[in-house]
């Protein structure tokens, strides 16, 4: 099985629950799942449905949890995902793109 494509920036979930006073763990219980799980989520590729669970239970849009230094600023960048085999997969370029259509 390929890889999946990975997000070269972060997550800002911490930061937002910081803003807010919310704590992880209040968190992982608003989404039903385990504080670790939401923890090692975080630090991997979490899937979509994920995403959009921890933006729901914010009120924001899935695209707020990533820091705003990701979004492409030119032209000639390239962000993008794309769902295949059930998950979804971020890229940030058309590099990350081109080995991600390569590997399937």
């Amino acid at each position: 099985m390929a890889e999946k494509a990975t997000i070269e920036g972060e997550l800002c979930v911490k930061e937002i629950l910081k803003a807010r006073g919310i704590k992880m763990k209040d968190l992982a219980e608003q989404i039903d799942i385990a504080p670790e799980t939401l923890t090692r989520t975080l630090r991997g590729n979490p899937q979509y449905s994920t995403l959009k669970s921890i933006a729901d239970c914010l009120g924001v849009a899935v695209r707020d949890l990533f820091k705003g230094e990701n979004v492409a600023d030119t032209d000639n960048e390239m962000r993008g995902c794309i769902f295949y085999g059930g998950e979804m997969h971020t890229f940030n370029s058309r590099s990350e793109i081109e080995y991600f259509l390569k590997t399937k």
